[in-house]
């Protein structure tokens, strides 16, 4: 009796510790955590504007899964301004957004270093005055007629300090709306594929 008994709890010990390791979740991977990053933006601007911009400089914040690489994250960017000739002489002073629709999305591969990501955002004109005169009305929203997305690509260094990511891309100024009686003009002016951005985020 008495081996039958400690065959017995032999039996449920196996039994119990079967089912604990069948049961087990893996321990998750830990975040890298990209807390208010700095970041510095430039682009160039096609169509009829034809130079390069630079805004004034932003945040970053998101995170990479140490095991997957997934990016996400807000990119939040002051106003920026600008002046170019109109007409080649006429001087027009421009203030912009950069407005998120939704969270950057991408890949870092941590090993490589190499970083994938897609912003999708409207570019909304705050602001356009022709020789000091402002030619928007403030209670209308000039902006793009939809949503565009810069795909980018790039580099990433962690182990650094500060810890630097650099993507570049490409993206589309569709049409303008909402612009009030210049609106042809303006958004025929500043709609354009053409145009370029640079990001630079790094750590504080």
């Amino acid at each position: 009796m008495r081996r039958l008994f400690t065959r017995a709890v032999a039996a449920l010990g196996v039994a119990t510790l079967s089912i604990g390791l069948a049961t087990a979740q893996p321990a998750s991977a830990v975040p890298f955590p990209i807390d208010n990053w700095h970041a510095e933006v430039t682009t160039h601007i096609g169509g009829g504007v034809n130079m390069d911009v630079t805004i004034p400089e932003g945040t970053f914040s998101g995170s990479v899964e140490t095991d997957t690489g997934a990016l996400t994250g807000d990119l939040n960017l002051p106003a920026a301004t600008f002046v170019y000739n109109f007409f080649f002489f006429l001087p027009t002073e421009i203030t912009f957004l950069v407005e998120d629709t939704g969270p950057v999305t991408g890949n870092a591969n941590l090993s490589t270093g190499v970083v994938t990501a897609s912003a999708t955002f409207n570019v909304r004109l705050t602001s356009v005055k022709l020789l000091g005169l402002e030619l928007l009305d403030p209670a209308l929203q000039c902006k793009t007629s939809t949503p565009t997305t810069a795909q980018l690509s790039g580099t990433a260094d962690l182990s650094t300090q500060p810890a630097v990511v650099e993507l570049s891309g490409n993206y589309a100024i569709p049409t303008l709306t909402g612009c009030g009686f210049w609106e042809a003009i303006i958004s025929g002016v500043t709609a354009g594929p053409t145009n370029s951005l640079n990001v630079t985020i790094h750590s504080v």
